[in-house]
């Protein structure tokens, strides 16, 4: 769907194909319930606009306001 072909263009290289995160990058596994920054959709709607600690970069410039829904929406249901 919309929200797998997103990630796979904008997240995949630092977060992984299944969205297991990358150690070695500092990048989140998205699957787990683990959240540093609160896994609601809103919350991970944040992380995508805002990036994070200067390791995730900001997105709300390259996707927009709905493809960045979308992405939240399938991001969160990686873990749930």
């Amino acid at each position: 769907g919309p929200g797998a072909d997103l990630y796979a263009h904008h997240c995949a290289a630092c977060h992984g194909p299944d969205g297991k995160g990358n150690q070695m990058l500092g990048s989140a596994n998205l699957t787990d319930n683990i959240w540093l920054y609160g896994g609601t959709e809103v919350a991970i709607t944040e992380t995508i606009v805002n990036g994070r600690q200067g390791k995730m970069p900001a997105f709300k410039d390259t996707l927009g306001e709905q493809k960045i829904h979308v992405l939240a929406a399938y991001v969160y249901s990686l873990s749930n």
